[in-house]
C-alpha cells in the first residue's frame, strides 16, 4: 500500500492510500484487454469538513495517453475524523501502465478550494513480474 500526506497552507491532516489488483485479461474483437482494480482510501485527520468535488485521471499506457475529468453526481463528504473508500475500475490494452489522480476538494470550514494528489498507480500484469 502507498500512501501520500497533503498538506495545503490551512488543511492539514488529509492523507491518502492507495491498493491495486490485477482483474483478468480477456479478447474483446479480436484485442487483448487487462483489467485492474485500484481502490483509493481517503482519510481526513483534520479539523475541517471536506467534500470531494471532482476528480482528475490522467493514464499513461505504452503508447497513448487517455485524460478523463468525473465530477461527482452525490459529492461525496468527509468529517474530521472520517475515511472514505473509492473503487476505480481500469480497462487496458497493455500490461503495464502508470496512473496519475487528482481530486478537486473544497474544505467547508473556509470555503478554500484545493488539490489531494494521489500516490501514482502503477498497474503491471503478473506476467511482467515473473
Amino acid at each position: 500500500m502507498i500512501k501520500k500526506i497533503t498538506n495545503v497552507n490551512n488543511i492539514k491532516g488529509i492523507r491518502i492510500s492507495v491498493k491495486t489488483s490485477f482483474k483478468k485479461s480477456f479478447f474483446k474483437k479480436n484485442k487483448l484487454f487487462h483489467s485492474f482494480q485500484s481502490s483509493i482510501t481517503i482519510y481526513n485527520f483534520g479539523k475541517s469538513q471536506i467534500q470531494i468535488l471532482s476528480n482528475y485521471k490522467s493514464i499513461l499506457e505504452l503508447f497513448f495517453k487517455k485524460n478523463t475529468h468525473l465530477r461527482f453526481s452525490k459529492k461525496p463528504l468527509l468529517k474530521p475524523g472520517g475515511k472514505i473508500k473509492i473503487y476505480f475500475n481500469h480497462l487496458l490494452k497493455s500490461r503495464a501502465a502508470i496512473i496519475n489522480v487528482y481530486f478537486s476538494m473544497i474544505s467547508l470550514n473556509n470555503s478554500k478550494i484545493f488539490k489531494a494528489h494521489v500516490p501514482s498507480i502503477k498497474l503491471t500484469h503478473p506476467e511482467i513480474l515473473n
